[in-house]
């Protein structure tokens, strides 16, 4: 189910938002988080009202989203300048998804600065794709298209644990979207499984990512994503996560906490 049919297929009831958990959208008993994290801010759209820019979004995943999931969302305050939405998912009567959304549109600064370049890496190429089709991976893994494109690789034992991959949606009509970019923003595999040696189960815990570009296109869809974890221990890992378009313009930060099942 493409992921514009999928929010599409959203249905109204009263207060909240009835939207499907197909199971080509899941990673293992659960709905993959990206597009949980999506769910919240489409539901932020619909029903707080809220049509300014998504700046920054803090997401908890509280519980799996196995079944039909059931969006709310309030206003918090809407101020001047900035809005705060608190969005929230169920799932089979259980809390699944919390999610706090601040929205703002830009204003004029005299002061203007960017840091984190871009890492020199190939263009990206259809020729190099990963098949998904083999199975192994999660699910979900094929709604989008992946190119490895630098730092280490899953399970090969290695250090440092660091990722740089390109990424895009199957579904053209994702791109250049906020929606869009919530959903493959969590698309890597946690860079903590570069010193993996053997399958091992990750999962993530909570998620923050600020959108820092106005302009969200990126050229054919591809957006350049790294990882990196900061630590790994104690059955848990922290990581520094990083966006950039194909001109090597940052589009996004986040953050991340990961839990380590073995």
């Amino acid at each position: 189910m493409l992921f514009t049919d999928l929010i599409a297929a959203a249905e109204r009831e009263n207060d909240a938002l009835r939207i499907p958990a197909p199971d080509d959208w899941k990673q293992g008993r659960t709905l993959y988080g990206g597009l949980t994290s999506s769910a919240c801010l489409f539901a932020a759209r619909e029903l707080a009202g809220e049509t300014r820019r998504l700046r920054s979004a803090l997401i908890s995943f509280v519980g799996p989203s196995s079944d039909e999931i059931v969006a709310r969302a309030e206003n918090l305050r809407a101020g001047r300048t900035a809005a705060t939405v608190r969005a929230s998912l169920m799932s089979d009567g259980a809390a699944a998804t919390e999610a706090l959304l601040t929205f703002s549109d830009s204003r004029e600064s005299t002061l203007d600065y960017v840091s984190h370049p871009a890492p020199s890496v190939a263009d990206p190429h259809t020729d190099n794709v990963i098949d998904t089709s083999a199975g192994g991976g999660p699910t979900f893994i094929s709604n989008f298209e992946l190119i490895p494109a630098g730092g280490g690789i899953p399970m090969s034992g290695a250090e440092p644990p660091d990722l740089v991959w390109w990424c895009r949606h199957k579904d053209p009509a994702a791109w250049h979207t906020d929606l869009g970019l919530l959903c493959i923003g969590d698309v890597l595999p946690p860079a903590a499984l570069v010193m993996a040696t053997s399958r091992t189960n990750l999962s993530s815990m909570t998620w923050m990512i600020d959108i820092v570009a106005d302009d969200l296109a990126s050229e054919d869809g591809w957006y350049l994503f790294q990882s990196r974890a900061e630590t790994v221990q104690n059955g848990f890992s922290t990581q520094d996560m990083t966006i950039w378009n194909r001109n090597g313009d940052l589009v996004a930060k986040g953050r991340q906490t990961i839990t380590i099942f073995g």
